[in-house]
Parts: structure tokens; sequence; C-alpha cells
């Protein structure tokens, strides 16, 4: 993001005719975050001046404000955007009282219940994880993924190989009893789930792999990648034998979409895992893949 300042004034007005929709305290947080920076110096306070011509831009290692062991990377007063982390639940499960998952801890931290979850991962996978603020923005969001308007992109390690380099599984999945999830051998018992692949990379032993999904049904892409005959890697849920780093092999690494307030184009990222870098996989080799998609 480039802006050219106008007229004289302060990086925070210049910066509330950028993002209108943030609350005054919300630029504060980004500027202290050091998320911005002024002819390529970087902005420490909300008083600094700018003189018209100068450029306003946006620093990509800026460092994300925390709440206990979440990463908040974005938030407006429709959307709250976090890196979620291993282990943690999205929602709660069956204690509804309980603060021991990401939109408690949000909730207990901004002292509202109109933060509402639009999506969730599994508590064993990392990354981006967006929510909204009040039901009416979450009946956007909610509209957003119906109509397959938001692009989400994962990456996963998967034991074995695939055979093909890239591809799509389309199936319907259901639910059973004891909350594993199967194919549907009849379409009518399940629900819809598609998702897309491409191999960045195979080596001795794994695929590593760029999926992006077009449903969002509950372990779809662990079941996508157990019926192709290489599980997830650490999935024993789902089939697989190895655990070398003692946690699920999956992690949601971007969300594109239109804002649907703002029109404004929002792009997250995460970035990998360290622990998968133990294992060979590099967020250079994951942004290679994409560009030559695209």
């Amino acid at each position: 993001m480039d802006f050219e300042i106008p007229e004289r004034m302060s990086v925070l007005e210049a910066l509330r005719q950028l993002f209108p929709q943030s609350s005054r305290r919300t630029l504060q947080h980004w500027i202290k975050g050091k998320r911005f920076a002024l002819d390529k110096r970087p902005i420490t306070h909300d008083n600094i001046m700018a003189e018209k011509g100068q450029t306003l831009s946006s620093v990509d290692s800026f460092s994300p404000k925390k709440v206990a062991n979440i990463n908040i990377l974005y938030e407006d007063r429709y959307l709250i955007a976090i890196d979620k982390p291993v282990g943690l639940l999205s929602v709660p499960l069956d204690n509804p009282l309980s603060k021991r998952h990401a939109l408690g801890i949000l909730r207990d931290f901004y002292q509202t219940d109109q933060i509402l979850a639009v999506h969730r991962i599994d508590r064993e996978t990392s990354g981006i994880l967006l929510f909204a603020r009040g039901f009416g923005s979450q009946k956007k969001f909610d509209l957003l993924f119906e109509q397959h308007d938001m692009h989400r992109e994962y990456f996963a390690i998967l034991e074995g190989h695939l055979p093909a380099d890239s591809g799509t599984w389309d199936c319907s999945l259901k639910e059973l009893p004891n909350y594993d999830v199967v194919i549907a051998h009849d379409s009518e018992e399940g629900k819809h789930a598609i998702s897309h692949f491409d191999v960045i990379r195979r080596s001795t032993k794994y695929s590593y792999v760029r999926l992006m999904l077009e449903t969002g049904r509950k372990h779809q892409i662990r079941v996508h990648c157990k019926e192709a005959g290489c599980p997830i890697l650490g999935d024993q849920r789902y089939g697989a034998i190895e655990d070398p780093i003692h946690r699920l092999c999956l992690h949601s690494r971007s969300i594109a979409f239109i804002h649907p307030f703002t029109k404004q184009k929002m792009h997250f990222t995460s970035p990998l895992p360290y622990s998968f870098k133990k294992l060979g996989a590099t967020d250079a080799l994951f942004e290679q893949k994409t560009q030559e998609i695209q």
C-alpha cells in the first residue's frame, strides 16, 4: 500500500483517510506496532507530520498486536483477523462459558459478546482465522463464504507422494456419531466438498502441497488427503503413521476477499510455522508456486 499525502497533515489523519472504518484506537495500535513508514522511514508516533507529496506505505514486517497467545493481524469495526496458534480451539465445543478458545479470548479482551465466528479451523491447525463484529457483519461474511468469494489457501505436508502434480478432489462428506468424517457414497447423505491442490515439491518421503478450498466442510482437507492415499503428516486420526513434529502439518496460509463494507481488497497471510521448515517447507516455495498459478 502506497498513499501520496495530498496536503500537510499528521500521519494519524492520513491513516484515517485511508481506513475510515477503523477506530482511532486501532490506528494508534497500528502505528505503535510499526506497521507504516513515511518515505520509507518507520513511523512510531501518531503526531508525526507528513508533508504534501510524501509517501505513506505499509511495512510487511510489522509487529502484530498480541492478545494472550494470539496475534491480531487486522481489526476494524466489522472484522478481526488473527493468526491462530496450533492447539487452540476456534470456538467452544461443549462448554459455552469456557474462554479457552479464540472466540472467548477475543470477547474477553474487547469486553463484548458481539464478536462472532464466521468460519473455524481445527484445534490442530494453525493460521489465519476471521471473526465478525456484530450480527450484521456476520451475515455479510457468511454470504462471502456461501458464494465462494473467500479465497482460502492452506499448506500441508503429506505422507508419501501424490501421483498428480495438481488436481481437484470433489465428493460428499458426512460426519459419523463418533465425530469422524468419511466419504458419503450416497450424495444425499453428505455435504458437497471441493478442494483443489498443487504439489509444490516432493522429498524422499513427503509431498508439500498448496490447497485451495472451494467449500469449507469439517475435516475436509484431512479426509481428502487420506482418500488420496497421502494423509497429512501427524494426522493419526485419518491414517497418518508418522508424527515427527508432534502436530498436524496443516496451516491456514492465506485468505483474500473484497471487504463487504469498504470494498477494499483484503489479503492476510501467515508465515509457515518454524517446525514445518525443519521438515523442508519454506515460504519462498509456497509463494513461488502461487505466482506460477496466478
